[in-house]
C-alpha cells in the first residue's frame, strides 16, 4: 500500500511539472509580449516599405544574423543593412506583410514562425514564403537575433 502511495505521489509531481513547463515551451506567451513582437514586425515592414535598410539593421541584436536560403550567414546590423541595400539597389521599395503567426517563448526570448509575402510597388506578388525569427529582449527592447526564411513551392498554372 505504501508503494502505491509513493507511486501516486511521483505521478502527481511529474504531472504538475509538465502542466507548468509545457506552456512556457509551446506557446503560452503573455498577450503583451505577442503584441510587442508583432509591433517589431510592423517596424520592420514599415522600414522595408520606405527602403530604409539602415533602420532594418538597427532592429537586430549586435550579433543578429540573417540565414538566407542558399546564401552565407549575414551577421550584424551594418551587414544586414548592406545585404538588403544591395539586394534592392535601384528598385522601388516593396511591401511585406506577415501572417499565420505562431509564438513560443517567454518574457526574454521568443521564437516566431510565420508567413511572409512581398509585393512590388503596384501590388504584384513577388515572393511568398515562411520564416522563423528568434527575438531576444535586450536592454528592455525586443530585437531580432536570428532570421531564417525559405520559399513556398511555386503555384502551378492550374492553381495547385
Amino acid at each position: 500500500m505504501q508503494q502505491i502511495r509513493l507511486f501516486a505521489a511521483a505521478v502527481a509531481a511529474c504531472f504538475s511539472f509538465f502542466a507548468f513547463a509545457v506552456p512556457a515551451i509551446a506557446g503560452g506567451l503573455q498577450p503583451q509580449t505577442e503584441a510587442a513582437i508583432k509591433a517589431e514586425n510592423a517596424r520592420w515592414a514599415d522600414a522595408f516599405a520606405r527602403g530604409d535598410y539602415e533602420a532594418i539593421g538597427s532592429l537586430y541584436t549586435n550579433d543578429g544574423a540573417l540565414l538566407p536560403p542558399g546564401g552565407d550567414r549575414v551577421t550584424g546590423g551594418s551587414a544586414i543593412a548592406a545585404h538588403f541595400a544591395k539586394g534592392y539597389a535601384g528598385a522601388k521599395p516593396d511591401t511585406v506583410s506577415f501572417s499565420n503567426y505562431e509564438f513560443y517563448g517567454n518574457d526574454r526570448i521568443v521564437t516566431e514562425v510565420s508567413d511572409a509575402e512581398i509585393r512590388d510597388h503596384v501590388g504584384n506578388l513577388k515572393y511568398r514564403g515562411k520564416q522563423i525569427l528568434l527575438f531576444l529582449k535586450e536592454g528592455g527592447a525586443w530585437k531580432l537575433h536570428r532570421d531564417i526564411w525559405n520559399d513556398y513551392a511555386a503555384q502551378k498554372s492550374d492553381g495547385r
